[in-house]
């Protein structure tokens, strides 16, 4: 990338934009696209957000990658959008005029969660390669129909869950397939803020739909939009799904005609009895975002929301026994200094070349990785089937949350 930014303070510098919204259409540019040739990719965004500007932004910087329609339903954001794709960029207020742009090689849906589907599909049926934001579905029966749909329909589609395109996670998933922590029995993944999680509304009846993730009509709220995250990556550790979940969940803090819980809390049970622990909370940021993987070895500790960092701590039981090294073949095979550091209770950071430092890269990664799905004809790594399953997942989770039950992975769901 060619200039280093936060998308917090990407989001800041934004803001002042977003109050200058107005219920007047601008006039967009009508310059003609050609369709992509060789390696150049053509793509449309449905739905300028934060997110959804972000993205625009990040793709820019891509070589082979050009932004070439944008769509949203609120001027301001559309305006925003056109600003940061490609000069002669289209502009659209209703996503099925876009899909019949024949120039545009693929979709990115990042629009609120109730929509997810039906774009998709309308994307998939327009011949549209298709990355589509997390969580892929709003529901479990749409996310059993749109991997249906993706497998009939021969094109590429990649759920929005960047962190599968992190060679730090990646190297993670190696150490704990490959019994770096022992056997793997405790996953405790915490998605914590402080703050409302609203967006500013300069106009109170834009209110549902700029802050629609208060809203049960559009979204699953913080298990949805945070959560999934955590699941999806432990989904990927586990190389598995969830069998059964129980939570809690309520509105408890924030009296602001909500409708989504402003604190969640869940336990799923994978398989071998693994319990994983997903919270995610608004009223308390002191432990952030911040996973941990526990096994009868080790554990792996992963910190910070963008730019993560991770670190490995052994049991201490398992020092002197197998990471010795005056022992003959330690498991560990750690150098004398990293010995010492481990008996003092101290972990050792886990490292990859070319880490990413932030989310721009993480997303730039993801982006890169849905374009050579493209050009080579390969199955991205965060897909229709593993997006299928950390929706059912989440939506267990939500159930379990609402109706106060304990929610079954059922046989129909699939592996």
């Amino acid at each position: 990338m060619s200039e280093k930014i936060s998308r917090r303070k990407f989001i800041s510098l934004g803001t002042a934009a977003a109050a200058g919204i107005t219920l007047t259409m601008p006039a967009f540019s009508s310059g003609f696209q050609k369709k992509s040739t060789g390696d150049t990719l053509n793509l449309g965004i449905i739905g300028i957000g934060d997110r959804g500007e972000w993205m625009v932004y990040i793709l820019k910087n891509i070589p082979g990658i050009h932004v070439t329609a944008c769509c949203d339903i609120l001027p301001g954001h559309l305006e925003a959008g056109l600003k940061q794709a490609e000069s002669g960029a289209k502009g659209y207020k209703d996503y099925r005029k876009m899909l019949e742009n024949k120039d545009l090689d693929g979709i990115i849906i990042a629009t609120p969660l109730h929509l997810h589907f039906q774009m998709a599909k309308d994307a998939l049926d327009a011949d549209k390669h298709v990355f589509c934001e997390k969580t892929m579905t709003y529901n479990i029966e749409q996310a059993l129909l749109l991997e249906k749909a993706v497998k009939s329909s021969g094109k590429i589609f990649q759920v929005g869950y960047q962190t599968r395109s992190n060679p730090l996670f990646a190297e993670i998933h190696e150490m704990i397939n490959n019994g770096y922590l022992g056997a793997l029995t405790h996953v405790r993944c915490n998605y914590h803020r402080n703050g409302d999680w609203r967006r500013p509304v300069p106009d109170p009846s834009l209110e549902r739909l700029i802050n629609w993730r208060m809203y049960r009509e559009y979204s699953g709220g913080l298990m949805a939009e945070l959560c999934s995250h955590h699941i999806d990556i432990t989904n990927w550790m586990m190389d598995s799904h969830p069998l059964r979940v129980v939570g809690i969940g309520g509105i408890d803090y924030w009296k602001d005609d909500r409708e989504t819980f402003d604190n969640v809390n869940t336990v799923y049970e994978y398989p071998n009895g693994v319990k994983a622990i997903f919270t995610s909370i608004t009223t308390n940021a002191h432990y952030g975002v911040s996973l941990q993987y526990m096994g009868t070895k080790g554990t792996i500790e992963i910190s910070a929301e963008e730019g993560q960092k991770a670190r490995f701590y052994p049991e201490q039981k398992f020092i002197e026994s197998e990471a010795n090294p005056d022992s003959a073949a330690g498991v560990y095979a750690v150098t004398a200094a990293t010995y010492q550091v481990w008996k003092k209770g101290k972990g050792t950071e886990i490292k990859v070349d070319n880490q990413p430092e932030g989310d721009e890269e993480t997303t730039g990664l993801a982006f890169k990785h849905f374009a050579d799905c493209i050009r080579n004809n390969k199955t991205p790594v965060s897909n229709a089937k593993t997006g299928r399953r950390a929706a059912i997942a989440v939506h267990m989770g939500i159930n379990a949350m609402r109706n106060g039950t304990i929610e079954h992975w059922q046989q129909g769901y699939g592996s």
